[in-house]
C-alpha cells in the first residue's frame, strides 16, 4: 500500500517528504528569528560574539533564500522590523532582552532595573 493512498477511514496518508519539508522549514524560520533576536541584543550591548552571530544569521537567511525563496521573501521583511525593535541603548534596559534580564537578575534587580543603576 502506497502512503499517498487513502486509508480506511477515508483519511489521506501525508506524504513523509513533505512532513519533513515542513518542518525544516518551520525550523528554519524559527532559528532565523531567534540567531536575528540574540544578534540584537549582543550588538545593543556592544558584545563581540555579535559578530558571529550576524554571520549566523547570514547563513540561516541564505539557507531559507535558497531552499524555500518564497517564504524568504515572505518574511525578510518581518524580520527586519523585529531585529530593530530587539535593538536598544547599551545603558537602558529592555525587558524583551534576554541580556538584560540575566545582567538584572545577577544584580538582584528586575528587567525593569536601568542598568546603569
Amino acid at each position: 500500500m502506497s502512503t499517498n493512498n487513502s486509508s480506511r477511514t477515508g483519511r489521506r496518508v501525508t506524504d513523509l517528504p513533505e512532513v519533513k519539508r515542513r518542518r525544516r522549514l518551520e525550523n528554519l524560520l524559527c532559528t532565523a528569528r531567534r540567531v536575528a533576536h540574540l544578534a540584537a541584543e549582543y550588538r545593543s550591548h556592544g558584545l563581540d560574539e555579535q559578530f558571529q552571530l550576524y554571520l549566523l544569521q547570514l547563513q540561516v537567511e541564505q539557507v531559507l533564500a535558497d531552499e524555500f525563496p518564497d517564504e524568504y521573501e515572505e518574511h525578510i521583511g518581518e524580520w527586519v522590523e523585529e531585529e530593530l525593535a530587539s535593538e536598544h541603548h547599551p545603558m537602558v534596559t529592555a525587558e524583551t532582552c534576554s541580556l538584560c534580564q540575566a545582567i538584572s537578575a545577577h544584580k538582584g534587580g528586575t528587567a525593569s532595573t536601568p542598568l546603569a543603576a
